[in-house]
């Protein structure tokens, strides 16, 4: 699993955690300002905390150029596994490539948004109403504010529906709302097959409208005659679709809300559940997301190769290493019980590396007849080949600054359930990965102590 892919399984788990939490919970408070904070600790967190170094994180990979590759095919036989990988499709950059093509859409027409309001503003010309500074704007429009600024028609509206105009936007010019507004436009977009996002954006919305209701009224203003100044205002056209709020879909629950009782003090507490338990839900599944959770607890590293042989003479570590890839017929590997069998000593693991220029020498003709009689050699099947180039692919993608050492099937797997490990250095240290029978990586890469 790649560690973008990762990240917006994480982010988009959050969304759909804190979502439930929030609508089940705390919706009907009337603790507008606490529910604004949730609903931007719910987007921020969210896209933030795949990031952190938290127990739940991936460790962030990347590829190697192999040495060479090794295939054991069983605990009594190996073979060489050569040549290029050969191309696949990479189906989770093609999901990516849809992925990221819907986010740009969404991010493209709110570019269009962001162009409309300036060109409303071009068209407007500054003036002073009931002494606030506004941007006036001619014809029938809909009044909106965007960052600090408050568009509107003044002919366009009564005395007391002016009044009661200007002083609703004016919370939302003050309290800087248009962030909020971006920030859950933007993450609708990054987010966009997630209805957990669309319906945040709505909630967080609609939450600004109850808050500037709520202030608009605390200065004075008649109930009634404020909300029947909403029902005029949402029959009218629509204005800006980024910003316009006065709207007859969403008029009802303002109204509700406006008339519902100030929810008690002891209610907060419903704000010391739903955040710890969303957060810790959050972590916790994206704990189970990490392919680190997906390792067995009790997987013990496989020791290396403890003694080599470069073309039927024995040889070193520096010397194998150096080759070039290129150069190598194949590569036989005897566990420490074959190694024992075979020259009669506890010496270790045995890798047997025979280049192509010497590979009919009497030399190693002579170390393979000595050889053969506990660990024959055998060419690997199509689907080993299958699933070595697969697991190649992953390790040249994931780890680019590591050298493979070896790369084949896992002695104690079960052999129904064939399963590949590969051991490379990578910053210093000896590390494993393990893969399925189709070449998929199992887990994450783990440390195994360095031998030599």
């Amino acid at each position: 699993m790649s560690s973008t892919v990762l990240y917006l399984l994480k982010a988009n788990v959050a969304l759909l955690v804190f979502a439930p939490a929030y609508f089940g919970l705390l919706r009907r408070l009337t603790f507008f300002s606490l529910n604004r904070f949730y609903l931007l600790f719910t987007l921020l967190f969210s896209a933030a905390y795949p990031l952190l170094p938290l127990p739940a994180l991936f460790p962030a990979g990347a590829a190697l150029p192999a040495a060479f590759v090794l295939v054991e095919t069983s605990a009594a036989h190996s073979a060489m596994v050569a040549g290029p990988v050969a191309p696949a499709v990479d189906w989770g950059a093609v999901g990516l490539l849809l992925y990221a093509g819907g986010a740009a859409v969404l991010l493209g027409r709110l570019l269009v948004q962001l162009l409309s309001l300036w060109q409303l503003r071009r068209t407007s010309h500054p003036s002073v109403v009931l002494g606030q500074p506004i941007r006036a704007l001619a014809g029938v429009v809909s009044p909106f504010s965007f960052w600090r600024t408050i568009y509107l028609n003044p002919r366009q509206h009564p005395g007391a529906e002016l009044a009661a105009v200007l002083r609703h936007e004016q919370v939302h010019a003050r309290q800087w709302h248009t962030l909020d507004v971006l920030l859950a436009q933007v993450a609708q977009a990054l987010a966009w097959c997630n209805p957990a996002a669309w319906l945040l954006r709505r909630a967080l919305l609609d939450n600004l409208e109850y808050l500037a209701d709520h202030a608009a009224l605390q200065t004075g203003l008649d109930r009634q005659a404020y909300q029947y100044s909403l029902l005029c205002l949402s029959q009218g056209v629509a204005g800006p679709s980024l910003v316009s709020h006065f709207t007859f879909p969403t008029l009802k629950n303002r109204v509700i809300m406006m008339n519902s009782p100030a929810s008690a003090l002891g209610q907060t507490g419903r704000y010391l559940l739903a955040l710890p338990l969303a957060v810790g839900l959050a972590v916790g599944v994206g704990a189970a997301l990490s392919p680190a959770a997906a390792a067995p607890a009790t997987q013990t590293a496989a020791p290396g190769p403890a003694v080599y042989y470069l073309d039927g003479k024995l040889s070193d570590k520096a010397a194998v290493y150096a080759l070039d890839q290129k150069s190598i017929a194949y590569i036989h590997m005897l566990d420490e019980k074959q190694a024992r069998q075979a020259f009669g000593a506890a010496s270790g693991a045995v890798a047997i590396v025979v280049t192509t220029a010497n590979q009919n020498s009497a030399a190693v003709l002579a170390l393979n007849e000595k050889v053969d009689k506990v660990a024959p050699f055998m060419p690997a099947t199509p689907e080993q080949k299958a699933a070595i180039a697969a697991a190649q692919a992953y390790l040249l993608k994931n780890y680019p600054n590591a050298k493979l050492q070896f790369i084949g099937p896992d002695s104690k797997a079960d052999a129904a359930a064939p399963r590949y490990r590969a051991q490379f250095q990578d910053g210093g240290q000896t590390k494993q990965q393990y893969f399925d029978a189709q070449g998929q990586p199992v887990g994450t890469a783990s440390t195994s102590p360095n031998r030599r």
